[in-house]
Order: C-alpha cells, then structure tokens, then sequence
C-alpha cells in the first residue's frame, strides 16, 4: 500500500537523521522488508530531493545525511512570496493549541532568522495588511498530548481505544477503531476512523474524545476503500452516501451563491427570473440541513425529497418555539 511505503521511508529518514550507524539490512530487519525494498526506499528519497548517502564504517556500509544538511535558508524571497508567506501564517493561527503550533511558531522564526534585519519591519507591516479573521474555534489547550497521540496512531498506522462522549446517545462509549486521518474543519479537529464494531467509518470530534490508548497492534487500510474518496460526498465533515441535491435560491441572494464554489460536484443553472438552481451531490445530513435553513426564506429544497420533508417539520418545530410566549428564564 502507498500508504504504508511513505510511512515505511519516513520511518528510514528519521533513523537515519538521527545519526545512527544504519545499513540496509538493520533497515530491513526493523521493518520486515527485504533488502531490495529498503533499496528502493532509500532511492526514493534520494530522488525527493534528501542528501543521502553510504559510505564504508567500521567494516560495513552505512547510510548517513550529507552534513550541513539543516543550513540556513540561502535564497531571498520575492515580495510576493513573503506576503504570501506572511497571510499563510495568519491562517495557521487556526492551530493555537495543537501540538504541532509550537513547531509552527519555531519554524516561522527559523525563516525570520535567516532574512536580512532591516527587511523584519517591513514584515510586520505585509503582515498587518493581511488579516485572517478568526472563526468561532474549539479550544485544545488541554488536548495536546491526546491529539499528539492521535497523530502518531494515525502516522503508524496503529490501532486505539477511544473513550468518546457521544451527542446521540448523550452518554460516553469506548470505541475499537482505527484511525485513518485527523481533519481540520471550521475551527475543529476531527478524526476519520473506522470503528471495528460497526465496520464502518465513523467521524469523531477531537474535543470529546476524553481518553485514548495507542495500542502497539498496527492495522491496515483495506485495498478497496479509499479515503479521499470517501470523504469527497461531504457537505462538510461528516461524510456519509453522496445524494442528487437540487436548490433554488431566489434571485434576491442568487449572487451570493455564484460567488463561491459550495462543493467540488456543483452546477449552477441560471434561471429566467434571476434565480439559480445549485446542483450537488452530497451527504444529507444535519450539516447540508443547517446551511440551507440559514438562507431561509430565500431557498427552496428541489430534491430529494426526505430533505425536503425534515427541513419542513424543522421549521414547524422552530415555528412553534418563536410563536408562543418567550419564557423569562431558562
């Protein structure tokens, strides 16, 4: 599996960015490969771009990184590539609170480090003039180590026991799983993994997960399922069985909705009033219910049918809570 060979060759720069006397058949042994595997490996790396190289050591031939390999940065960057740079730091600030930000914040210093002096004011203006937004985010200041976990469960592919709090059952469960990606999404993480229960895939927010443990069994992703394809039905990030979405949006908001690309499946029809009809197919599910009812009343649901139908009864319910009497206290 593709998969498992880059996780394979990671595994092989680390070993050998450690400064170990490593050969060919040590790095087959530890991965259960053949030699001619490693071989392969260590070739694809060279070809990345990685200064390798073997030479003869105490009687056997090693593998080593050429020295001086963490140098400063020699090349200048063009004032595109620093704005650039500069708004591309602003959107990571999404990641305060992970335990990857640190290594964010470090290596945004290392650049800094390696420019002339005179050009950091001028920085800190491109960076002033480029603002993200901050979007409502969750906050994992307390999750670092699981999260840290979950990353390396997820890079060595190794099975975990989850202790989640489920929403639906409004109790926590231990889930068997194994994880196949953490995803970042509207100011949240989330964990793609497959659930051994079920057999199925499951999404799972990071903020409820309240312990996990790494088992050393490892698992491996089945031939015939393919995650980016998987997760490509998604409105957002619960995925689940692509449906024909149809939607009218009037001719009020129409230029709102040809603004922006909702979902890589899209068409947009124009019509001869001025409206349009989104064309998608997606996951429906409470995530595709939520944004469509925020462009109430200026949208109609067109099919299928069953969306149709539960955002009509959601909208009776809400119609109900607005219409009587607002309570004083809650």
């Amino acid at each position: 599996m593709r998969n498992a060979e880059v996780i394979r060759q990671w595994k092989i720069l680390r070993r050998i960015e450690a400064g170990r006397l490593t050969t060919v058949r040590d790095l087959a042994e530890e991965h259960q490969v053949t030699d001619r595997t490693v071989r392969r490996d260590l070739e694809a790396l060279q070809e990345a771009g990685f200064p390798l190289y073997d030479e003869r050591c105490e009687g056997r031939r090693v593998w080593r990184l050429v020295e001086g390999h963490h140098q400063r940065l020699s090349q200048s960057f063009t004032l595109a590539e620093m704005a650039a740079l500069y708004f591309g730091k602003n959107l990571m600030s999404i990641l305060a609170g992970a335990p990857f930000a640190r290594d964010i914040d470090s290596a945004f210093e290392k650049i800094r480090g390696a420019l002339p002096a005179r050009s950091l004011p001028f920085l800190s203006r491109i960076q002033s003039l480029f603002v993200a937004r901050p979007e409502p985010r969750k906050d994992y200041s307390r999750k670092r180590e699981l999260i840290a976990q979950l990353i390396d469960a997820t890079l060595h592919q190794r099975k975990i026991v989850l202790d989640y709090f489920s929403f639906r059952s409004r109790r926590r469960k231990q889930y068997a799983a194994d994880p196949y990606r953490v995803v970042y999404y509207h100011g949240g993480l989330y964990l793609y993994a497959r659930v051994q229960e079920y057999e199925e895939v499951r999404t799972f927010a990071v903020e409820r997960i309240h312990r996990i443990e790494v088992l050393e069994e490892e698992f491996e992703t089945p031939g015939d399922f393919d995650l980016t394809e998987y997760s490509r039905g998604a409105f957002g990030i619960a995925a689940g069985r692509p449906e024909s979405v149809s939607l009218c949006f009037s001719a009020e908001i129409a230029g709102y909705v040809r603004e922006r690309i909702w979902h890589e499946s899209q068409t947009i029809d124009e019509q001869e009033d001025g409206s349009v009809i989104l064309r998608m197919r997606v996951a429906v599910n409470r995530e595709l219910r939520a944004w469509v009812k925020g462009y109430l009343p200026n949208v109609e649901v067109l099919a299928p049918e069953s969306l149709r139908n539960k955002i009509a009864l959601e909208i009776d319910r809400a119609r109900e809570l607005f219409c009587r009497p607002a309570s004083s206290q809650k």
